[in-house]
């Protein structure tokens, strides 16, 4: 879970936010100001139906909402999971060229997912999520290939990525990423079929994820939304939305590393 990292009487920093700077102006501009308040609060907010499609707190940020408006075309989801979090920088700038880049080059680095740990609330302990992670040629051949890097992140990329989990096994992913001067958006869509043991529970591409990384100035808005079409067999569903949640609350605590080191809170 990402919180905020530094203490602030509410009502203060909720006049800051609302009341002055870039940051202001642009997270005023993004969210309603009952969500603005609760993240404020608690550094975050998170939502998770097993019976619905309907998501609630999708920044307003045009391009997040074409591809969310895209992507659930013909899904037919029931199953959605939505969360937002604040990140703060260690500045109160825009990022510089050189931290979007580091940011951008950190979030292509699937490799490093290998091992990637969460916390198992059935079985009360941490748990690998994944324990391969690989970036392939393609989900036929599925030859390794190394994480790519940029020096200027492209607008458009798209790879196939192989992952073994603990709960789904072996299996291919569609990762696409895109870049704008305030915002990374990275959507995956599964391109086998995600089963528990034998028994189908996802079908190939009914799974689809979004993650938005948008720039606030002193802050980064992290949403994600999560969509699936899961399988109707008694308990499946329930199992497939809490693995999906685990999902996004590790890869949650992986883009605040890669963060982390591209604005240098850790060494490099």
């Amino acid at each position: 879970m990402i919180m905020l990292g530094y203490r602030f009487c509410f009502f203060s920093a909720l006049f800051t936010l609302l009341g002055t700077g870039v940051f202001a102006q642009s997270l005023e501009s993004l969210l309603p100001e009952d969500l603005i308040k609760q993240l404020v609060q608690s550094g975050t907010v998170n939502r998770e139906r097993f019976d619905t499609a309907e998501l609630r707190m999708v920044p307003r940020y045009p391009a997040l909402e074409r591809l969310l408006d895209a992507k659930r075309a013909g899904l037919n989801p029931n199953i959605s999971i939505e969360s937002l979090q604040l990140y703060k920088k260690p500045s109160s700038g825009n990022w510089t060229a050189e931290e979007k880049s580091d940011l951008c080059n950190g979030i292509f680095a699937i490799s490093t997912l290998k091992g990637l740990e969460y916390f198992s609330k059935s079985r009360n302990k941490m748990r690998t999520l994944y324990e391969t992670s690989t970036v392939i040629d393609g989900p036929d051949t599925k030859n390794p290939r190394p994480d790519p890097s940029y020096r200027t992140p492209p607008a458009e990329l798209s790879v196939f990525v192989r992952q073994k989990d603990l709960t789904f096994g072996d299996n291919v992913y569609q990762f696409t990423f895109y870049a704008d001067e305030t915002a990374f958006i990275i959507f995956q869509e599964n391109i086998t079929t995600l089963s528990y043991g034998p028994v189908p529970v996802v079908d190939k591409n009914k799974l689809r994820s979004v993650v938005a990384i948008i720039d606030c100035g002193p802050y980064l808005l992290i949403y994600t939304a999560s969509l699936a079409k899961a399988s109707m067999l008694p308990g499946m569903k329930q199992r497939a939305g809490e693995s999906i949640s685990n999902r996004a609350v590790a890869l949650l605590s992986w883009f605040t590393q890669k963060a982390d080191r591209a604005f240098g809170k850790n060494s490099r």
